[in-house]
């Protein structure tokens, strides 16, 4: 490859190896070839007229924003990408974000698996310990996110093209992005590592839903909640105080919205839960249902479609109508 560019002398020799070691570099991690601005336009079809949307000063016209009001005060922002955005995300997603490992503590936006393998590993036990991270996507950086896409292989141009792309207007991961939740799982590897390994020493269960972290074992765990928020804070996040549970075995325990005391169980509650969301969401849209109900969510979509798989597990027929109705949902992120 390229040795007729070297014959002709348009490059020279190391320029020649060094091109090949970066085809040789990126092929090796299963993902594509990309070398500047003009080669990234043409993969995703991105008309030259249009670049700026996309890596320039229009970035801003990039999402649409819509802020539901949370219940200790303040918003939550989820930014939905515009369709043409959305389209090369979910690319950038496919065929670059996933091929890479995430930890097996992870279990939220991965393939098959949902609130149900989340909440599974936390059956009947003693203590279960729910932590949330405080403004989750905000918190991952520009900086992060272009580092990942160096390390895999991509020069720094490229590099910066991708992150652009995977970012908004503040530099930061935008909730409601398809590439959001992959990258935040990568990212995240190292802090899941920590906590794992803290998990073991504790003789206790360790799973990492989105921003919803969740130690579970005798009651003795306790006194190890105070490492986890300082390995959690080390890592650069904050957890959300007002929404620390440690949850007994005589109290009801919850995980990602599934009862864990005896076994994993959908309450009555659940059951209301997704029927109104579906009924709501579909009369109305999400972003008025999601507002009515103050839903504070970063996953709030594949909770739901979790709560229906699992049900589908349980009665096959009802899990369907509930998945249907799902489908049936204007999802605008």
């Amino acid at each position: 490859m390229y040795e007729i560019e070297m014959e002709k002398g348009i490059i020279t020799l190391d320029e020649y190896k060094l091109i090949n070691n970066y085809i040789e570099r990126l092929i090796e991690n299963s993902i594509p070839v990309i070398f500047d601005l003009r080669h990234l336009r043409k993969i995703l079809k991105i008309p030259k007229n249009e670049q700026k949307l996309y890596f320039d000063e229009k970035e801003e016209k990039r999402y649409r924003s819509f802020k539901i009001p949370k219940k200790s005060g303040g918003y939550r922002l989820i930014e939905a990408p515009v369709d043409g955005l959305k389209l090369r995300q979910r690319w950038i997603k496919n065929e670059i974000i996933d091929k890479f490992k995430i930890s097996e503590h992870a279990k939220g936006y991965k393939k098959h698996t949902s609130i149900y393998n989340n909440a599974l590993p936390h059956v009947n036990k003693e203590l279960v310990v729910n932590i949330d991270i405080e403004n989750f996507f905000p918190t991952i950086r520009y900086e992060s996110i272009y580092k990942f896409f160096v390390y895999v292989g991509y020069n720094k141009q490229v590099a910066h093209l991708l992150t652009k792309m995977c970012t908004n207007s503040k530099k930061h991961l935008p909730q409601g992005a398809p590439t959001s939740p992959s990258l935040s799982n990568i990212l995240l590897l190292k802090l899941d590592k920590r906590l794992s390994e803290l998990a073991k020493k504790a003789n206790a269960q360790y799973t990492r839903y989105v921003d919803d972290i969740t130690f579970s074992g005798s009651k003795n765990i306790k006194t190890f909640v105070p490492t986890i928020i300082n390995i959690i804070e080390d890592e650069g996040y904050e957890i959300n105080k007002k929404k620390l549970r440690l949850q007994y075995s005589n109290q009801r325990q919850v995980v990602t919205g599934l009862t864990v005391n005896k076994k994993v169980s959908v309450s009555k509650k659940k059951i209301k839960e997704i029927e109104n969301a579906i009924y709501y969401s579909k009369k109305f849209g999400i972003v008025e249902h999601m507002k009515k109900i103050d839903c504070q969510k970063s996953f709030y979509k594949e909770h739901l479609y979790g709560i229906a798989y699992f049900i589908k597990m349980i009665d096959k027929e009802k899990g369907e109508n509930y998945l249907k109705g799902l489908d049936e949902v204007d999802w605008i992120y």
